[in-house]
């Protein structure tokens, strides 16, 4: 019970952490990749 009232929920923090990671990680990828590729 307690479950379905969290996927009702539309700010969730699961929800909000999984955004702020994933707009942070994104611009970042190509550095990440590039520095990978640079080094290996």
């Amino acid at each position: 019970m307690h479950q379905d009232n969290e996927f009702k929920d539309p700010f969730n923090m699961k929800y909000l952490l999984g955004a702020l990671v994933v707009l942070l990680a994104l611009p970042l990828l190509h550095v990440i990749l590039a520095w990978g590729v640079y080094y290996l």
